[in-house]
């Protein structure tokens, strides 16, 4: 039987996480119509050795390099087959028959080329999991908030009252660390930009699915846990990656007077 879905995790140093992933993926009701592979990110942490002993059915790719989300992820769609990709991070917990409603909306609606669905963090709390197309001012907005934890969080939960998580709409982008996209189109766009190493590669992903005419909706019912920056990635490290990834992206994608307000404050704000 060929596989219906391709699960694509790219893994760096997070072998605990990958052992709670990989055992609620593999305890979906759908499991014999999956195909998982893992990307693994040269990690030190005998994460390759855990997958090859422990789920020997698992399609491993072990990598001398860090290849980063965008490019480990494209490498895992191109050894793969099914039609449709879905692209997990390796600190999620993915609930009980989650998989197969979101999957069936998929196969019967072409017209959407990406999808996501609602997440929650480690302390039971909504994730911003998905959202309209992002502004100027809301990237700018989001990276000053970065700064003000508090202030964000308030924000945040007053956000969280307008947006109801539990009805489907379509939507402007959705996270990478649950992303589902149809593979002729991900195929049709080379991918991931393997320019942009992590952060805002999703949304840059997202942008060019739309640009292609195709629709991207948040399903409620696809339920994952996410335990957000449990990976070691150092906070200084995060921050440049994440400037980079908005500065790629802003280069791609805005007029040159707002790229260059985005760039400053953006510049401004990773010395900060």
């Amino acid at each position: 039987m060929s596989a219906r879905l391709t699960i694509v995790i790219v893994n760096f140093n997070a072998r605990e996480w990958l052992q709670r992933c990989l055992r609620t993926v593999y305890a979906q009701d759908i499991i014999d119509e999956l195909e998982v592979v893992v990307v693994d990110c040269a990690s030190t942490d005998d994460s390759v050795a855990f997958v090859r002993r422990e789920y020997p059915t698992c399609a491993l790719i072990a990598s001398d390099e860090n290849l980063g989300f965008g490019r480990g992820n494209n490498v895992g769609a191109k050894q793969s087959s099914a039609p449709i990709l879905l692209f997990l991070n390796p600190d999620t917990e993915v609930e009980p028959g989650a998989l197969a409603e979101l999957l069936s909306f998929m196969e019967e609606h072409p017209e959407y080329g990406a999808a996501g669905g609602r997440i929650y963090d480690g302390d039971g709390e909504l994730e911003r999991s998905a959202g309209t197309w992002p502004t100027v001012f809301s990237l700018v907005l989001d990276r000053l908030l970065a700064r003000w934890p508090i202030l964000r969080s308030a924000l945040e939960h007053r956000a969280h009252h307008y947006w109801n998580y539990g009805e489907w709409r379509e939507v402007g982008w959705v996270t990478g660390a649950y992303l589902w996209v149809r593979r002729d189109a991900f195929e049709r766009l080379s991918g991931f930009d393997r320019d942009i190493f992590m952060y805002y590669e999703d949304v840059d992903l997202c942008y060019r699915i739309r640009e292609m005419g195709l629709q991207i909706c948040f399903f409620p019912g696809a339920t994952i846990m996410h335990y957000r920056n449990k990976a070691p990635v150092e906070d200084k490290r995060r921050k440049r990656m994440m400037y980079n990834g908005l500065y790629l992206f802003s280069r791609k994608h805005y007029s040159w007077r707002c790229k260059g307000l985005t760039l400053l404050i953006a510049h401004l704000l990773q010395k900060g």
